[in-house]
C-alpha cells in the first residue's frame, strides 16, 4: 500500500516539477511509475482486496495517457527525397571494449557522429588516414565534452551557456535541398539543485537558438532530460519542436541492462530527438548494446511535405 500510494503520488507531484527540482526528477520515471502501480494495484486487490487499488488504477491511467504520444503519434509525411543519417551516443564512463564501440560507429556509414562523455582526441582513430571522416568539434584539452566527426567539413557554430560555460553544438548538415541546424549539448540530469539550474540554463540557451534559426532544426544528444519534465515539456511548447520518437515507442538508452523480456523497460529515454515541422525522421531507433552506459540514438533526417 506504501509503494502504490507513494507511486500515486509522485505520479501527480511530478506534474509539477518546475516547483522542486526532485518532482522534475522524478517526472524522468513515468513509465516506471506507471508499473509500479499496475503491480501494486494487482497485488492490493488481489491480497486486501481494498479501495486503494482503484487509486492505483488511476495513477496507472494518468500515466499511460502521458506516455501514449510514444506510440500511437504521428511524424509528418516525408517527401521522399533522401536525408542526412546522423549517430549520436552518450560515451561517458569506462567501456567493455572500446574498440568495439569505434568500429560500431565507423560502420554506421554515417554523415555525422556525434560523442558526448569523451576527452579530445578519442575518436582519432576514426579519422585515420584513409577514413573518410573528420573532427569538425572537439572538447577543450583535459575536459570531457563532445565530439563530433563527419564526412565533409559541416559548419560548426559554437554557443555557451552563461553560468557554466557548457559548449552547445550547431552543425549545419545538407538534408535534401535543406540544411540542416542540427543543435547538440551534453549535461547531467537534475540530481541536485545545482545540476538543475544548469540543466535549466542549457534549455533555455537551446530554446533561443531553435527561434533564432530560420531553416530546419533538430536537437540531438543526451541533453540531461526526458520529455517528461517540466524543462523539455516547456522547450517543446515554446520553440515549435516535437519529439520526433512520438510513433516508436519507449526508447530508453540508459541505463542499459542486459535482462532479458524487462531489460528495456528499466531505462529512461534520456538522449532525445527533437524536430521542427518542415523536417521528418526517415529511419529512428537506438542501439544495440555495444558495450557503455547509453544505446546509441542513430536517425536519419528527411525533409518532410509540411515544409
Amino acid at each position: 500500500m506504501i509503494i502504490g500510494l507513494s507511486a500515486s503520488a509522485i505520479t501527480i507531484l511530478a506534474f509539477f516539477g518546475s516547483t522542486w527540482w526532485v518532482l522534475d526528477f522524478l517526472a524522468n520515471y513515468r513509465w516506471q511509475l506507471m508499473w509500479i502501480a499496475l503491480l501494486c494495484a494487482i497485488i492490493y486487490a488481489l491480497s486486501a482486496r481494498g479501495l486503494a487499488s482503484l487509486v492505483f488504477l488511476g495513477a496507472v491511467v494518468i500515466n499511460g495517457f502521458v506516455l501514449s504520444p510514444l506510440w500511437f503519434g504521428s511524424q509528418p509525411t516525408a517527401t521522399g527525397e533522401g536525408g542526412a543519417t546522423v549517430v549520436s551516443l552518450d560515451m561517458f564512463g569506462s567501456t567493455s571494449d572500446e574498440d568495439r564501440v569505434l568500429q560500431w560507429l565507423f560502420d554506421t556509414d554515417a554523415d555525422v557522429i556525434m560523442v558526448s562523455g569523451v576527452a579530445a582526441g578519442r575518436l582519432d582513430p576514426l579519422t585515420a588516414d584513409g577514413s573518410p571522416y573528420r573532427v569538425i568539434a572537439s572538447p577543450e584539452p583535459d575536459t570531457s565534452g563532445i565530439c563530433i566527426i563527419a564526412k565533409e567539413e559541416f559548419a560548426v557554430r559554437v554557443e555557451y551557456t552563461a553560468t557554466t560555460a557548457e559548449p552547445i553544438y550547431i552543425v549545419s548538415v545538407p538534408s535534401g535541398n535543406e540544411v540542416v541546424s542540427v543543435i547538440t549539448a551534453w549535461g547531467e540530469v537534475a540530481k541536485s539543485s545545482s545540476k538543475a539550474e544548469a540543466l535549466s540554463e542549457r534549455l533555455g540557451v537551446i530554446e533561443a537558438l531553435v527561434q533564432t534559426r530560420t531553416g530546419p532544426v533538430a536537437v540531438v544528444g543526451s541533453i540531461g532530460a526526458t520529455r517528461f519534465t517540466s524543462g523539455m515539456r516547456s522547450l517543446l511548447a515554446s520553440s515549435g519542436l516535437r519529439d520526433a520518437s512520438e510513433g516508436s515507442g519507449y526508447l530508453s538508452t540508459t541505463p542499459v541492462l542486459d535482462i532479458p523480456i524487462i531489460g528495456g523497460w528499466v531505462g529512461i529515454p534520456l538522449d532525445v530527438a527533437l524536430m521542427t515541422a518542415d523536417i521528418t525522421p526517415l529511419d529512428l531507433a537506438t542501439g544495440p548494446d555495444i558495450g557503455v552506459g547509453h544505446l546509441p540514438l542513430s536517425l536519419t533526417i528527411g525533409p518532410s511535405a509540411e515544409g
